[in-house]
């Protein structure tokens, strides 16, 4: 979520971008019990979440971001871009923390692995499911997919206990 605060600007500058954000389409705001002012609006396919703690101006007003220097900075930045790309019409562009697709992919086969194993499928049976393991129970005794469908029922097991928070903040990794 981006923090923003309404302050007064000199209009003859040129780089003041004046803003109604309850003029924005589509936009869901909601006040809290402290006069803070959420804001929720989508546009396209993404959905930009703002607060403004004193409430919002109900004309034009220039606004500024905080950002605080912690860990996440790279991701707020980043979001904060989003968000003044979309209000002067710009495509937003691509995010740069999106996970490769071989990452996603190895997420996808590592919540497939759990899911079947705790439906009581055997390792040898996912492997083959999962991996294309064919052979006899010797072939399985030596085969590295064995050890592989193991990890992946692990790491799975991992993520499903609360390892995904990992995954709302990639590629920085706050909880160990």
């Amino acid at each position: 979520m981006i923090e923003l605060c309404a302050v007064l600007a000199n209009a003859d500058d040129p780089a003041v971008m004046p803003i109604n954000l309850a003029d924005l389409p589509d936009l869901v705001a909601r006040l809290d019990d402290s006069d803070a002012w959420h804001g929720f609006w989508q546009l396209g396919g993404t959905t930009h979440q703002f607060l403004l703690p004193t409430g919002a101006a109900d004309e034009q007003a220039t606004y500024v971001v905080i950002l605080p220097l912690d860990k996440l900075l790279e991701l707020r930045a980043e979001a904060v871009l989003r968000l003044w790309r979309t209000l002067v019409g710009r495509p937003e562009g691509r995010r740069a923390h999106d996970f490769p697709q071989q990452t996603r992919d190895r997420h996808i086969l590592m919540l497939r692995a759990f899911d079947g194993r705790a439906a009581g499928t055997s390792y040898r049976k996912l492997a083959e499911v999962l991996l294309g393991f064919r052979g006899r129970k010797a072939d399985w005794e030596n085969d590295s997919r064995k050890n592989q469908v193991r990890r992946l029922v692990a790491d799975g097991r991992y993520y499903v206990r609360g390892g995904y928070r990992n995954l709302l903040c990639y590629p920085i990794r706050l909880f160990e």
